[in-house]
């Protein structure tokens, strides 16, 4: 019958090179483990080789490189799980975890002019990213609440079932939002931005990213973009359809309301010659002439005359009586076009004579 006995290694634990020690069941390194050969000064967790399975062949990271491997190297797919390396050719310790794919330099060019070609984090975008995507196409990956490192949201129909039309008005309340400049209590860093809670408040939950204490946390800026085009789209429509509603049921003789894009009040032309008006708000007339009025172009207009001018409608008779009137010198007059009515009507008028 075998002997066993409990062996105290409360003091130090020192493997000779070349030699094997196995250690069963769980281990507890209670201080500093120290992985390589000089002991005398404090070194990162690194060894001058690849600790891996047996059989693996080094690869070129591992041959430029102190490399520790975590889990066994992959034959098959030439990759090993998780390796945490410093690469020699830069001056000083700078370490590269890759997980699940081999470790690329991070730093190229040397310490003087580094030059960045690759992160120090790096993960294989297998099983991370849709088969098929464009390397570079612009596809995030995200960190969960869970610590999970996964691919952000997908646009495309076909990951999408119970598709539901947001109803139109549902981002009017964004309109009260306030936006605020602040200082991050942590870094001291200077932000601008919304504030989490408030969107919560108003019931904006999908713009909202809460912790597991379901707090909120921050607010998913990219999702706000489509929330401000629903807004937009809303106040679009319903303007448009008060200007419609606005040009068959209001007298335009009466409405102390402009319809949109029917005056503009910086638009003024000065007038020499035969002239058909054009979208302006003020002709000052200079010269004898005769001026044509365009319903196409024009709805309202101030005709300001320094000579005498002759004045004709496109359409009907001015009031419904005229079919062209005269001004006489320093004379103005103002002018509407009626679409009900399709003529046009004098609204005011200031040395008017009948022609």
């Amino acid at each position: 019958m075998g002997f066993f006995t409990k062996v105290d290694y409360s003091r130090q634990l020192r493997q000779h090179t070349n030699t094997d020690a196995l250690f069963s069941g769980s281990t507890s390194m209670e201080q500093d483990l120290h992985v390589g050969k000089d002991f005398s000064v404090a070194t990162p967790l690194l060894y001058d080789t690849p600790l891996a399975a047996s059989g693996c062949t080094n690869c070129s990271p591992c041959t430029t490189a102190s490399t520790l491997v975590v889990g066994a190297y992959s034959a098959t797919s030439a990759s090993c799980i998780v390796t945490i390396t410093s690469f020699s050719s830069v001056t000083g310790y700078t370490p590269v975890i890759a997980i699940g794919q081999l470790p690329m330099n991070s730093l190229s060019g040397g310490s003087i002019n580094p030059g960045m070609s690759a992160s120090t984090l790096q993960i294989s975008r297998d099983k991370l990213l849709p088969d098929g995507v464009i390397w570079g196409a612009g596809v995030d990956l995200m960190i969960d609440i869970k610590g999970n490192v996964t691919r952000d949201a997908s646009s495309s129909r076909r990951y999408k079932s119970n598709l539901r039309e947001v109803p139109s008005n549902r981002y009017l309340k964004l309109l009260e939002l306030s936006t605020y400049f602040f200082t991050y209590k942590e870094t001291g860093g200077e932000g601008y931005g919304l504030i989490a809670e408030e969107l919560d408040e108003l019931g904006f939950k999908e713009l909202v990213a809460y912790n597991l204490d379901g707090q909120p946390d921050n607010v998913h800026y990219k999702l706000l973009s489509v929330a401000l085009l629903n807004l937009t789209q809303f106040i679009y429509k319903n303007n448009l359809k008060l200007y419609e509603e606005h040009r068959k049921s209001i007298n335009f003789l009466s409405s102390s309301i402009e319809p949109i894009g029917l005056e503009v009040d910086n638009l003024t032309k000065v007038v020499k010659e035969d002239y058909e008006t054009n979208g302006e708000y003020l002709l000052v007339v200079t010269n004898k002439c005769k001026i044509t009025l365009n319903s196409n172009k024009d709805k309202k207009i101030k005709i300001k005359s320094l000579s005498s001018v002759e004045i004709s409608p496109d359409l009907g008779l001015i009031d419904n009586r005229w079919s062209t009137l005269s001004l006489d010198g320093d004379s103005c007059i103002e002018l509407v076009f009626v679409s009900e009515l399709n003529y046009w009507v004098i609204v005011s008028s200031d040395g008017l004579k009948n022609s």
